[in-house]
């Protein structure tokens, strides 16, 4: 995906895109290499909520510093599942979103705080165009706690899609 390309590019070690659709998996590393970061982007399947006890392999038992959420909002039936997927990564998220129904970043702010995620909007790097007029990045990070894991283990990053 464009996210974790955009990682690579901008010098991260490691950067795994994830989605649970094998197609779109297919085409994030197609990308990947068609890009010139083949080597540095992996891809995994990953679908959200927390992991189980026989997820040792789950992309969420691996340590990451960084977690890159793009596109991922749009359903609000699936916030809960995507605030545990956050929750279980350990690390801050970064999530881009859009505006696509009347007060829905409204609304997702709201529900990462009641879900106990501390949440800060960022300025968007974009000046014009959609993403500087409809998109909004967002800070997200879980409660820390004794468990908190990966931060400080060099420029990595993991995309995580549903």
């Amino acid at each position: 995906g464009l996210g974790s390309v955009t990682a690579a590019k901008l010098g991260a070690a490691r950067v795994l895109a994830t989605d649970r659709d094998g197609k779109v998996l297919a085409l994030a590393a197609q990308n990947a290499r068609a890009n010139g970061v083949g080597g540095t982007v992996s891809a995994a399947s990953l679908s959200w909520g927390r992991p189980g006890p026989e997820a040792a392999d789950s992309p969420l038992a691996q340590s990451w510093d960084v977690v890159i959420g793009a596109d991922v909002t749009y359903n609000r039936d699936a916030w809960p599942v995507l605030f545990e997927t956050i929750e279980a990564a350990r690390v801050p998220c970064l999530l881009s979103a859009s505006e696509r129904r009347p007060n829905e970043l409204a609304s997702l702010q709201d529900a990462m705080r009641k879900a106990g995620l501390t949440v800060e909007l960022v300025d968007s790097p974009m000046r014009n165009g959609y993403g500087a007029d409809k998109v909004k990045l967002f800070w997200v990070r879980a409660p820390q706690g004794p468990t908190q894991e990966g931060a400080g283990k060099g420029r990595e990053g993991a995309g995580k899609g549903r």
